[in-house]
């Protein structure tokens, strides 16, 4: 399994220092729903593998764009970044997220053809713990 990546605002937050506590109401609010769809996703995997339709995928990366579009403005308000050094984050932050969508996809259809080619054989490894598994997150340098 690869690794464990962030999501950007996860990064964002990290690299500046900032909690969640730091930022708007609403910001805060769209971080807990954010929090709640991933526990809920991971709740429903099935043996440590998690299925992720497009419609989940979109809400993520939704939820994801618009806390960071929080940070971003509570960023700008306290004069810890411009506008433009925001704008050069922000597509920093929509390639990562692309990229993280097709890593996700491939990992899942890598991991239904290693299933696939098992067949219905009984093996005694252990499935992965929902912890473990990977929902869309990527390293930032």
């Amino acid at each position: 399994m690869s690794d464990v990546r962030e999501l950007p605002h996860e990064v964002l937050l990290r690299r500046y220092g900032l909690s969640v506590s730091q930022l708007s109401n609403h910001t805060q609010q769209l971080k807990k729903d954010l929090d709640k769809t991933i526990t809920f996703i991971i709740n429903k995997s099935k043996n440590g593998k998690i299925n992720l339709t497009p419609a989940v995928e979109s809400k993520i990366d939704t939820y994801d764009r618009y806390i960071c579009d929080g940070i971003f403005e509570h960023l700008e308000s306290k004069d810890v970044i411009t506008e433009a050094q925001a704008e050069q984050l922000k597509d920093k932050a929509d390639d990562a997220r692309e990229d993280a969508i097709d890593d996700l996809k491939d990992d899942d259809n890598s991991n239904n053809a290693d299933d696939s080619s098992k067949g219905n054989t009984n093996n005694n490894n252990p499935s992965p713990a929902p912890s473990e598994a990977k929902i869309g997150f990527w390293d930032w340098n």
